[in-house]
């Protein structure tokens, strides 16, 4: 089977870097799941993910884990487990960093989770934040991950805001194009030697970022690209659709 769509391998490596930098890191479900698995293998500092059902995990899953509570894939590397209101509230200020999902985000770290069209009837409902909301308000350093192809889904407010920032998070946005440095002051900080790179600037700079002065993405190296392929397709065989479709695309080319 060919390589997943190098702009999506790029993205979970340097999503996966994030936890490289050592520390206690909570992890969100979907994108923030899969760049932890792979962390585990790749080089830099140890780390711990937190998951919002309570369990702690010191070393990568006997298996990609489908959910934060798939508890039989990562049992393997469980170290503690709390409760959820401790995650949540009593520990949220205590993590070196927190990495989160974002579906749908705007340039103030906000994002929507919850519903398409008018609030009391929506067009379309959506699956909501779970604990977002209460981890990321509390977060010193929130990264928000966006894996998605549409330009769309990144705009300059969000319809309705599901999860936002606290007033002091730093806040940074990954995406297959680069890293976007949001909230008061958005500027696009990293950009990506990937197709779709310079109409993402372009649509940032629509909404109102600042885009001049970015600097290349660091490279990703032969390596670390090789396992990100490795864990898409184990992704893909535990149902993760993001990464079947990746390996559709790729297969597609």
């Amino acid at each position: 089977m060919s390589a997943p769509d190098v702009g999506t391998l790029d993205f979970l490596v340097r999503a996966a870097r994030e936890f490289r930098r050592g520390g206690w890191v909570f992890t969100g479900f979907h994108w923030p799941v899969l760049a932890g698995q792979l962390a585990h293998h790749l080089p830099g500092a140890p780390f711990t993910q937190a998951f919002e059902a309570g369990a702690t995990t010191h070393g990568p899953g006997r298996l990609v884990p489908t959910s934060t509570t798939d508890y039989p894939a990562y049992g393997n590397a469980l170290g503690y487990a709390a409760d959820t209101a401790s995650v949540l509230l009593a520990m949220a200020r205590r993590f070196d960093r927190v990495v989160l999902d974002a579906g749908t985000v705007d340039l103030r770290g906000c994002v929507n989770s919850s519903v398409v069209g008018e609030h009391r009837r929506p067009t379309v409902r959506l699956p909501g934040g779970g604990g977002a909301p209460d981890v990321a308000a509390a977060a010193r350093e929130l990264v928000w991950l966006h894996g998605g192809a549409d330009l769309r889904r990144i705009q300059a407010r969000v319809e309705h805001v599901t999860a936002a920032p606290g007033p002091h998070t730093r806040v940074r946005l990954h995406t297959r194009w680069g890293v976007v440095r949001v909230g008061a002051d958005p500027a696009l900080e990293e950009v990506a030697d990937v197709d779709g790179a310079e109409e993402f600037a372009a649509h940032l700079a629509a909404l109102g970022a600042r885009t001049d002065g970015a600097a290349p993405r660091p490279p990703v190296d032969a390596a670390e690209r090789a396992a990100a392929a490795a864990l898409l397709r184990e992704a893909a065989d535990r149902g993760y659709a993001v990464a079947r479709r990746a390996l559709a695309e790729a297969a597609a080319r």
